[in-house]
Formats: structure tokens, C-alpha cells, sequence
């Protein structure tokens, strides 16, 4: 009975406190969150949000490097890039595993999956052979 009776005074007063105006009521909200928040998330959210994010744009701003991997930009380009022997041998492989579903189901619109990976692995080979510089 006593619980019933303290949320019952808490709800008193909150409604008391809605009779307040909007700016009243957004101050005594922003007041009551350090009685919220303990000392504990507090920490927490420093060591693990704040610190690190810091640390990270700190970095960002002091590393300077050359691209090591400038020189292989053509060696990607020409295993990943358009018409690359790469690719040929995605779409056979793509080929063999929808023929092999097919034979596990033995469902014919399986087959219609065969175009739909060649134009996925067309999109893909192509953004790797522009992001490679071909």
C-alpha cells in the first residue's frame, strides 16, 4: 500500500507540473539529468565513446603517408577490372551452383537467377576496377 501511495504522490506531481509552461518544464527536465545519469555511465561513456573519438581525430589530423599500394593499382584492375579472367570464372562458377539448385529443387525459375548474378557481379567488378583507377 505504501508504493501505491508514493507513485501516487510522484503522478501529483507531475501533473502539477504540467501546468507549467513549455520552457519551465524543458528546464526542469534538463536539471534532472545529472540525477539520472550516475557517476558510472558517465565514466563509461567517456572511456568508451568520448576518449576514443577524440584520440581518432586527433590521428587523422597528425598522419601523413605516402600510398604504398599505388603501384598495384594496375595489377587490381587488370585481376579485378571489367573484362578481367576473373570475372569469367565468377559467372561459370555462378552458372554451376544455379544448375546445382536446380537439381536440388527441381524449381525451373532457379534459372532466372543466372542473369540476376551476372548483372550483380558486373556491378561489383566494375566499382572494384574504378575504385582500382582503370
Amino acid at each position: 500500500m505504501a508504493d501505491i501511495s508514493v507513485i501516487n504522490q510522484g503522478a501529483d506531481v507531475v501533473c502539477k507540473g504540467n501546468k507549467k509552461g513549455l520552457l519551465s518544464r524543458m528546464v526542469s527536465a534538463v536539471k534532472a539529468v545529472p540525477s539520472l545519469v550516475n557517476n558510472r555511465t558517465a565514466k563509461a561513456l567517456f572511456k568508451y565513446v568520448a576518449m576514443p573519438l577524440a584520440l581518432f581525430l586527433a590521428a587523422r589530423g597528425m598522419a601523413h603517408a605516402e600510398d604504398l599500394t599505388a603501384a598495384g593499382k594496375q595489377d587490381a584492375t587488370d585481376t579485378f577490372g571489367e573484362d578481367s579472367t576473373m570475372m569469367y570464372y565468377f559467372m561459370i562458377a555462378e552458372v554451376v551452383l544455379v544448375f546445382l539448385l536446380y537439381l536440388k529443387s527441381h524449381n525451373p525459375a532457379t534459372f532466372l537467377l543466372i542473369p540476376v548474378f551476372i548483372v550483380i557481379t558486373k556491378i561489383i567488378f566494375s566499382i572494384i576496377s574504378a575504385r582500382s583507377g582503370g
